[in-house]
């Protein structure tokens, strides 16, 4: 997996990974928000806290739900 950066839809620089499985390689930007209230320590806190008590397929998360 490569890290790199690429120029967004906005023309900004954003940070990105990019992986290839097979013949497809995938790009996923990275976004963060000017307005979060919780560092990203508490937001992966969150998440794994989530999927250990619900496993990944279990109850939606609040922000899914949308």
């Amino acid at each position: 997996m490569g890290d790199n950066i690429q120029t967004n839809t906005t023309g900004r620089l954003t940070p990105c990974l990019q992986n290839k499985i097979d013949k497809t390689t995938y790009l996923v930007e990275v976004h963060f928000s000017a307005t979060s209230t919780q560092s990203v320590e508490d937001k992966l806190k969150r998440v794994i806290l989530h999927d250990l008590q619900y496993g990944k397929r279990g109850r939606p998360r609040k922000s899914d739900e949308k």
